[in-house]
């Protein structure tokens, strides 16, 4: 029987390591394609040469995993536009998250809150808030573009902050000095998407937007 094949793409580029990523799983195996580096890459011709290689075709895609941003403005309408496009033409079924709990499902969560933080730029961050519950990290506190001094105000006991690996020292100094818990993330691919607490929900293509782009998330 040949196996189901899904393929998760991301064009977020949260840790800055790959503009676009592809991974594909074939059973219990994943096999993960990304740009040479230095190149900024073509997430189509990934996904050919990743399906190519293992003699899988396009059709043969049953479900689609891509994440939603923060990330990228660049990279995200590239990869959801190319959601859309195989969902349009293949029928693949499209499951989406948050990109921040993306991030954050990159650490266990244990007992604590976790705050993936990711820079806005112009002193706004976005942050949210998750917990891990029955296996499954489930927000407590949706994703917002905030200052950075009401990213610090509303710090609780056993918060952990989830960080790309290259946030600016004077950003992650305060979390240091109030002696907050900070995980350090890097080379955070599609591959991620098929985390077991990753909470995906089922999108039309329609209903796929770049989560910049929403005006409350905007303002």
């Amino acid at each position: 029987m040949t196996q189901e094949a899904t393929l998760a793409i991301s064009g977020s580029n949260l840790t800055g390591e790959a503009p676009f990523s592809c991974c594909l799983r074939l059973g219990d195996a994943l096999h993960t394609a990304l740009p040479a580096a230095g190149e900024r890459g073509d997430i189509a011709g990934l996904a050919r040469d990743l399906l190519t290689a293992h003699e899988r075709t396009a059709a043969d895609i049953t479900e689609l995993r891509v994440d939603l941003g923060p990330g990228s403005y660049v990279g995200l309408r590239v990869a959801i536009t190319f959601a859309r496009f195989c969902q349009h033409f293949g029928g693949a079924r499209i499951l989406a998250c948050d990109s921040l709990a993306m991030l954050a499902s990159a650490t266990t969560a244990g007992d604590r809150r976790l705050r993936p933080l990711l820079d806005a730029r112009r002193d706004r961050f976005h942050c949210a808030a998750f917990v891990e519950r029955e296996g499954r990290l489930q927000a407590t506190v949706e994703p917002a573009a905030i200052a950075f001094e009401d990213v610090l105000n509303s710090i609780a006991p056993g918060d952990a902050f989830v960080v790309p690996h290259g946030l600016d020292e004077r950003h992650t100094a305060p979390l240091h000095e109030r002696c907050v818990e900070v995980i350090a993330v890097r080379d955070l691919t599609a591959e991620q998407l098929f985390a077991p607490n990753l909470p995906l929900l089922e999108h039309t293509a329609r209903e796929l937007e770049p989560r910049y782009l929403m005006a409350s998330y905007a303002e």
